[in-house]
């Protein structure tokens, strides 16, 4: 038997109790499976980022980014790692720290990491919004659509913010002579 087989199965039991959305009580049960997992491997790194992910639904983002970087430590190279500590970071107030995190994910970026694309662009370009700099974050989403033209979540980042109109209110007739 491998001895990883119980980890991948803990892991797939926190994965799927993830899945099932934000429910607290679900949450518990997947950072109890996750727990597991890394009581098995401590050092394996995937399990740190679902314990991050986990953390993040629950939100404790203080210990997400715990997690994130415990992630770090046993895979310095992992551009998921790298994108969470920056989406921690920015959620924490920490903007200018998010961005090199997420200029990092971008330089750890392999051939199987095509899928975070997305989710890179479109954090790096709200953190530059949130930090004033919106002709950057424009041209980011702008990037970002280059490499994935089918992006609604990019798409929508470059709509710009129309204010709001007070609903007109009609006087209805009739009844008050």
């Amino acid at each position: 038997m491998d001895d990883d087989a119980p980890v991948a199965q803990w892991l797939e039991v926190a994965r799927g109790l993830l899945g099932e959305g934000d429910d607290q009580r679900t949450l518990a049960r997947a950072n109890r499976a996750i727990n597991q997992a890394l009581t098995l491997a401590p050092a394996h790194p995937v399990a740190w980022l679902v314990k991050c992910q986990i953390s993040s639904a629950r939100g404790d983002d203080v210990a997400a980014l715990a997690a994130a970087e415990t992630a770090l430590g046993h895979a310095p190279a992992s551009a998921e790692a790298h994108y969470w500590r920056g989406a921690l970071l920015g959620d924490l107030g920490h903007g200018e720290a998010g961005l090199r995190a997420i200029e990092q994910a971008f330089a750890c970026l392999g051939p199987d990491d095509e899928w975070l694309l997305e989710d890179l662009y479109f954090e790096k370009a709200t953190m530059l919004e949130a930090l004033g700099d919106h002709e950057l974050a424009s041209a980011t989403f702008e990037a970002g659509l280059a490499r994935c033209p089918t992006s609604t979540l990019l798409r929508a980042g470059l709509e710009p913010v129309r204010p709001r109109r007070a609903p007109s209110l009609k006087l209805l007739r009739g009844g008050l002579q």
